[in-house]
């Protein structure tokens, strides 16, 4: 199997989307009222 440069970019994407959850699941949580995080 050779290496395409698009498998990176999948892989980047892929990053990128998980990231991105992770940024609006933390938001969401951050939201709530009893919670202080700096």
């Amino acid at each position: 199997m050779k290496r395409r440069p698009y498998q990176m970019n999948t892989i980047l994407i892929l990053g990128i989307c998980v990231a991105f959850l992770a940024a609006i699941f933390a938001a969401g949580y951050d939201s709530k009222p009893g919670t202080h995080k700096d």
